[in-house]
């Protein structure tokens, strides 16, 4: 099997959906944040199907559209959902540094462009 044609680089998942402020899930109810968790896997898992986990690591750029900016601590706990989702559908193998990056980014837009875009890039981090 050909590992470069199974490697999902260059492609970009459009969710119609704004990652969540840590802040949010993390002083509310544990359903509040099973929920969030739920629905995310759920978005992510209409546009990948399931597969076999890669042997190689994954790097991705997550980039957050939204009507008001949080602080990058923020964003990035309340985008935990999305990688614990490509854990579960075999996009990634676990999300430890060994097998994961990611560049967390916003950019303010109207409230009705909101939307997180996830883009798989060519890992050049690490000696395969």
């Amino acid at each position: 099997m050909d590992i470069e044609a199974e490697r999902p680089c260059g492609r970009v998942i459009v969710v119609r959906r704004r990652v969540p402020s840590q802040n949010t899930s993390q002083y509310a109810h544990w359903s509040i944040y099973t929920r969030e968790r739920d629905t995310w896997f759920i978005l992510l898992r209409a546009q990948l199907p399931p597969r076999d986990p890669p042997a190689y690591p994954v790097r991705m750029y997550l980039r957050s559209y939204r009507n008001r900016l949080i602080d990058f601590a923020n964003l990035v706990g309340g985008a935990k959902p999305i990688p614990d989702g490509l854990v579960k559908l075999g996009y990634l193998r676990d999300d430890s540094p060994r097998w994961f990056t990611c560049d967390y980014l916003q950019f303010q837009v109207p409230k009705s462009e909101e939307r997180t875009e996830l883009e798989f890039v060519s890992w050049s981090g690490i000696a395969e």
